[in-house]
């Protein structure tokens, strides 16, 4: 296989991400729903769950990644909800129960939502947690609005523009951007869901993703990967809070890519899996939830 196809490859990987089924994953039955409307007639659907005693708590800002709604993270919602702290539950534009209007879905406009729906709860200083599509989506929010705090990468996409990318690269994330532009895009979503895999997923997390990530708007498949890969999304820019990576070699991760993340998060900690899948907290919750309760406890 050619090195651009290999890298393209590695990108689908990298993006597609399990979803939760609303008939199993049950975050949306256990709240009430909420909404903001942004842009003036777009509305934004999330949930939060606030421990009952009144005092100081830690919030966690979960962001699902393509094609997955805030159901992705049931298994979140039951290890933290005893924890003594606020869970907000997102359902990005164009996803779950947002609205899907035929707009430019850009990292700016994701952080809008996010941003719009922190403000309206008074909510400054939040640990965000995003899978795949997610952690950019996280990223860009810190970096672009008011909101500050940790992040949590789980498996996150990155570009990498340092100007040292090759002509194949280039071409690879191009191609990777308009892979959904036609109307096959359902089976193209479709047929790379088994690429996300592990040895050791569980059969029903690879029946999540076939049976929900399809039903993507095509517009909104399409509008969301082009815009994710262009470059301007992708400045070379340090955060300086803390971050947890955890990230699976399933993914088709380059040898450097705690250095590379190191460049990014000089507060890093970093966990790199070898046989898990892309789904890491569906796969793991076990051992992702203790990962992320010893990460918060550093914070205190």
């Amino acid at each position: 296989m050619k090195k651009a196809n290999i890298i393209l490859l590695m990108l689908f990987a990298c993006f597609l991400v399990s979803c939760g089924d609303s008939n199993t994953r049950n975050v949306k039955e256990k709240m009430k729903s909420e909404f903001v409307t942004i842009d003036d007639s777009v509305k934004v659907h999330y949930k939060i769950w606030s421990p009952s005693a009144e005092q100081e708590t830690t919030t966690l800002c979960f962001i699902h990644g393509f094609g997955c709604d805030m159901n992705t993270w049931e298994k979140q919602y039951e290890a933290f909800r005893d924890e003594n702290m606020q869970l907000v539950f997102i359902d990005l534009p164009g996803y779950g129960v947002s609205d899907k209007p035929k707009v430019d879905y850009t990292l700016d406009f994701f952080a809008h939502a996010i941003d719009e729906v922190l403000n309206t709860n008074k909510i400054k200083d939040a640990v965000f947690v995003g899978h795949s599509l997610g952690t950019p989506v996280c990223r860009h929010t810190l970096m672009t609005t008011s909101h500050s705090g940790a992040l949590v990468d789980v498996d996150g996409v990155y570009c990498f523009y340092d100007g040292t990318e090759t002509p194949e690269y280039v071409e690879a994330i191009n191609q990777f951007g308009h892979a959904f532009d036609g109307p096959d895009c359902r089976e193209v979503i479709t047929g790379f869901v088994s690429s996300l895999t592990g040895p050791d997923t569980p059969q029903e997390v690879t029946d999540y993703a076939i049976s929900v990530m399809p039903e993507t708007p095509q517009y909104v498949a399409s509008s969301t990967m082009q815009h994710l890969v262009e470059r301007e999304w992708w400045p070379n820019q340090q955060l300086s809070i803390p971050v947890m990576v955890i990230c699976t070699q399933n993914s088709g991760l380059e040898p450097d890519n705690e250095q590379k993340m190191q460049t990014l998060y000089p507060n890093l900690n970093y966990t790199e899996l070898t046989t898990c899948g892309h789904f890491i907290h569906m796969e793991q919750p076990e051992m992702f939830n203790a990962k992320l309760k010893d990460f918060l406890k550093l914070l205190k």
